[in-house]
C-alpha cells in the first residue's frame, strides 16, 4: 500500500492533497495566506506565517526562532487565539493557553511556563545534594 501524498493539487476550485480528501478550495488557501500574514506582522518584525492542509487549510504565525506558534481560531464571527510555546518549529509545543488577543494567548502561556519551571526548579533545588 503506497503512502497518499500531501502535496496539493489543483482540480477545478478544489486545491487539496490526496492524503486530506477535505475538498479544500483555492479560495480557503488563499484566505488562510491572507489572514496568516495580517496575524504574523500583527505578532512583529521578522514573524512569518504556515498554511497547512487538514480537512480545510489552517494558519499560524511563527516567532523568529520557531518556538512560539500563533493559532488564530473563529467560531460564530467572534475570534480567539492560542499559543504554543515549545522546540519543535511545526508541532504545538510544550504548553498552550488561550487569550482574547493574540498578545493575551502568548502572556498566557508564558505565564503557565513559567509556573512550571520554577516548581521543577524548586524540586531540582531540594534535591541538590544527592
Amino acid at each position: 500500500m503506497s503512502e497518499l501524498s500531501w502535496e496539493p493539487a489543483h482540480k477545478g476550485n478544489i486545491y487539496c492533497s490526496p492524503a486530506c480528501g477535505g475538498n479544500c478550495t483555492k479560495a480557503a488557501y488563499d484566505e488562510a495566506h491572507r489572514k496568516g500574514k495580517k496575524l504574523a506582522k500583527r505578532m512583529g518584525k521578522s514573524w512569518t506565517v504556515r498554511v497547512w492542509e487538514n480537512l480545510g487549510w489552517h494558519y499560524s504565525a511563527i516567532s523568529p526562532d520557531g518556538c512560539t506558534k500563533i493559532r488564530e481560531n473563529c467560531y460564530n464571527g467572534r475570534y480567539s487565539y492560542m499559543a504554543f510555546i515549545g522546540v519543535d518549529k511545526w508541532a504545538g509545543g510544550v504548553w498552550a493557553e488561550h487569550g482574547k488577543t493574540p498578545q493575551e494567548a502568548l502572556r498566557n502561556t508564558l505565564a503557565v511556563a513559567r509556573a512550571e519551571i520554577a516548581e521543577k526548579q524548586q524540586i531540582l533545588e531540594a534535591l541538590k545534594d544527592w
